[in-house]
């Protein structure tokens, strides 16, 4: 499974963070206990719920924002897109060993061209299927994989009644929390993203990633001016 290749899958993760906010559960037990260990992990499991509220009410702002037309949505939602994914360390990880062999001016074009390729694709298919709805959401748990790490686990039920598993992996770096990591149905993103970029960096070297990068940003704005030129403009 080509993880470039399922744009609406990419879509659907990407509306995720709407709905967290009303389906998170309050760690109820967590707090109600009174040992020290319990009380600091009862703040630990807070300070995530509110990094889902907050991620949740900011989409859910966009997305409802019918003052703003189609291109000031867009433009609204590759800032949010772009503050609340670790879209660097992202890069870096997919390229494997060929980021420590890479040249400056090449890691400066890699990485403004990754940047832009990532959010692009979530920007487009949010743009491109402006009527797609979750219909409701399941959090199965929320994993503290470390004291900087944390998995939030959902099954997402969409209105055309299909389900989905959609997990996040989120980073906690100085009190700032980042998403490093998407997967739908078991797929990471990152994952096939370093099985792709890193084997192509391995044959064609970073020059080669820097033109597969440049020449896919180039179909997607294609078929963005196609898309556009029928888009509803509110």
């Amino acid at each position: 499974m080509n993880y470039m290749l399922t744009r609406n899958n990419a879509f659907k993760a990407a509306l995720l963070g709407c709905v967290l906010a009303l389906t998170i559960p309050s760690p109820s037990s967590a707090a109600e206990a009174s040992s020290p260990e319990a009380a600091e992990k009862s703040e630990s499991l807070k300070a995530k719920e509110d990094y889902a509220r907050h991620f949740a009410q900011m989409v859910l702002a966009i997305v409802q924002d019918n003052k703003k037309d189609f291109d000031e949505r867009k433009t609204v939602l590759r800032e949010a897109f772009s503050n609340s994914v670790d879209i660097d360390w992202i890069a870096k990880f997919v390229l494997g060993n060929s980021w420590a062999r890479a040249t400056d001016e090449q890691r400066k074009k890699y990485m403004a061209l990754y940047r832009k390729f990532l959010t692009e694709t979530y920007v487009a298919n949010f743009a491109e299927n402006p009527d797609k709805r979750i219909r409701d959401i399941k959090i199965n748990n929320v994993n503290e994989d470390s004291a900087d790490d944390f998995t939030v686990h959902t099954q997402m039920m969409l209105a055309d009644m299909e389900d989905m598993r959609v997990n996040y992996l989120v980073n906690i770096n100085d009190n700032h929390y980042r998403v490093r990591d998407i997967a739908i149905e078991n797929v990471s993103l990152i994952t096939t993203h370093r099985a792709e970029f890193s084997q192509l960096a391995n044959a064609k070297g970073v020059d080669g990633v820097i033109a597969e990068l440049s020449a896919r940003l180039e179909n997607m704005k294609k078929d963005e001016a196609q898309f556009s030129d029928n888009a509803p403009r509110h």
